[in-house]
C-alpha cells in the first residue's frame, strides 16, 4: 500500500501548475492520498473532500472505495464525530487486502489570530473518540501539513507544538518519517527562512507502522513550481 502526503499549495498556483501537480500524483499511483490545499480532480475515483474556500480544501483521495467516518461506535453508543474545523479534517475508511484502514487528512489551518496549533489541538480533541480505541488506531494513519514543528516552539518560547506531537504519541501513533530519517528532513521551503521545518508529517498505528517498508520526503526541483511543500511517500507491506 502506497500513501502520498502533500500540500498542493492550490491558492498560490496557476491553473497550469495545478494540472501538472495532479499529473504528478497520477505518476505516484498511490493507494491513499492525504492532501491539503487541494481541489477535487477527476483522476481520483474516490474522495472525501472538505472544501475550505475558492474550491480548495482538505481531503482523502483513493483508487479504492472510501467511506467517510461521521460517527464512532463505543459499545452500544453511537458518538457523532464533531469537527471544530471541518474544512481542516477529513476521516475516511477503506478495506485493502482484508485490512480495515482508517485514513485521516489533517490540516493545520492558521486561524484569525495567526495560530495553527490551536486548530490542531481542537481537531485532535475532536478525534479522541476514534483515537482512544486501540482497535481503531492499530490500522490508522493520519497525515498532512500540520503547520507545526518544535522549531516553532523555540521561536515562540513555549511547548504548544511539542505537546501536540506528544498527544499523538500518547495515542500510540508513530512518526513514519522518523523510522527511516532520524535527522531532520525539510518538508517546506520558506522564502524567508532556511531552517529545515518539518511541517508535513505522517503518523501511523502500530500494525501499519510495523509494516512500513519505506518513507521518503521527495525534494525534487521539478516539483518546486507546483508547491512550496515536498511530498511524503510511504509504502506499507500489508501481506507480511
Amino acid at each position: 500500500m502506497k500513501c502520498l502526503v502533500w500540500n498542493m499549495d492550490y491558492w498560490k498556483r496557476s491553473e497550469d501548475n495545478r494540472s501538472r501537480a495532479w499529473d504528478y500524483i497520477q505518476t505516484v499511483n498511490a493507494d491513499i492520498c492525504l492532501l491539503n490545499e487541494c481541489s477535487t480532480h477527476p483522476s481520483q475515483e474516490y474522495s472525501v473532500h472538505s472544501i475550505y474556500r475558492q474550491g480548495w480544501g482538505t481531503g482523502v483521495f483513493s483508487k479504492h472505495k472510501l467511506t467517510e467516518i461521521t460517527n464512532v461506535t463505543r459499545g452500544t453508543t453511537i458518538i457523532p464525530l464533531i469537527k471544530s474545523h471541518p474544512e481542516s479534517l477529513v476521516c475516511a475508511k477503506l478495506d485493502l487486502d482484508g485490512k480495515n484502514i482508517i485514513a485521516i487528512s489533517l490540516y493545520g489551518k492558521i486561524d484569525h489570530d495567526g495560530y495553527a496549533i490551536t486548530t490542531l489541538h481542537r481537531s485532535l480533541s475532536d478525534l479522541t473518540p476514534i483515537l482512544s480505541q486501540r482497535r481503531n488506531t492499530e490500522w490508522l494513519m493520519i497525515g498532512g501539513d500540520f503547520n507545526a514543528d518544535v522549531l516553532i516552539d523555540e521561536q515562540q518560547n513555549d511547548n504548544s507544538h511539542r505537546i501536540f506531537f506528544d498527544r499523538l504519541k500518547d495515542f500510540k501513533l508513530h512518526d513514519c518519517c522518523k523510522k527511516f530519517n532520524p535527522n531532520r528532513v525539510a518538508t517546506i521551503r520558506h522564502a524567508r527562512s532556511n531552517k529545515p521545518f518539518e511541517n508535513d508529517r505522517l503518523f501511523a498505528g502500530k500494525q501499519l507502522y510495523d509494516r512500513l517498508v519505506s518513507c521518503e520526503v521527495i525534494d525534487d526541483p521539478n516539483l518546486y513550481e507546483l508547491s512550496d511543500h515536498n511530498p511524503i511517500i510511504a509504502e506499507f507491506d500489508l501481506v507480511n
